[in-house]
């Protein structure tokens, strides 16, 4: 019975040793410079006092009947619900990256956010090269685009068997962007698709694959051949008449 009771009351410590971890991480949230986020504390408990900081300073706080009150000055970019407790951040900067936590009475557990802004994300550019009779996809993010680039996603989308499972990390192929290759032998007419995504959109290109490969124009071939024949056929005469002008003479 001893016994039991000793591995019950370990298996209740090792539970509330879970909860007390689990109430410390911060769940990741993400918007994009310009827009907004709204930070919902995860409780359906009527609150009587709120208080949400950045990092380690408070930047609203509300109990009572009282107005909320910002910190360290008043902030139409920041409000907060006092029924929900959700905290909204409009236009949003690279500045507001931080760890938000909001803090209660009414709450077992403070709550944080691990809050990332992402610049907004631009389409990405393919650029194809012809090499050794074979076609170089490359699917490229523009270099303007620098921050949270490890969070880029790529796939591609074709009708060859290689598009599937093709996703792969953008920062894991930084100094060499996603590519595809294919032969003179595929089907060129065919067009390709890289997805580039971030946790919150996607962006995307298209090219079809014949578009890089190298002209080659039949008509100006056989013109090349007809201006060669013609030049000929007037030095010829050319030559003809000076031999008979120059025996009447």
């Amino acid at each position: 019975m001893a016994a039991g009771s000793a591995a019950g009351a370990l298996l209740l410590s090792i539970w509330v040793l879970q909860l007390d971890l689990s109430s410390c991480q911060s769940l990741p949230r993400f918007g994009y410079v310009g827009g907004n986020v709204t930070l919902s504390p995860a409780s359906t408990v009527s609150f009587t006092e709120i208080t949400w900081k950045k990092g380690i300073n408070k930047i609203i706080d509300w109990s009572g009947n009282k107005e909320p009150t910002h910190y360290p000055v008043p902030n139409d970019r920041v409000h907060l619900d006092i029924k929900s407790g959700d905290l909204v951040l409009f236009n949003l900067t690279s500045s507001d990256e931080d760890e938000y936590e909001i803090e209660s009475v009414d709450l077992t557990h403070g709550q944080k956010f691990n809050l990332t802004v992402l610049d907004p994300l631009p389409s990405p550019t393919l650029g194809c090269y012809w090499v050794n009779e074979s076609i170089s996809v490359h699917c490229e993010v523009p270099q303007s685009y620098r921050r949270h680039r490890d969070l880029l996603r790529c796939t591609w989308n074709c009708s060859s068997q290689q598009c599937e499972n093709s996703s792969q990390l953008m920062a894991l192929v930084a100094n060499s962007p996603p590519e595809l290759r294919f032969t003179k032998d595929d089907d060129l007419s065919q067009e390709v698709h890289c997805f580039v995504k971030d946790p919150v959109s996607s962006r995307t290109s298209s090219k079809v694959l014949s578009t890089c490969v190298p002209a080659d124009n039949p008509r100006h071939r056989y013109l090349l051949i007809a201006i060669t024949f013609v030049g000929i056929f007037f030095l010829i005469g050319f030559l003809c008449y000076a031999r008979r002008a120059e025996k009447t003479t």
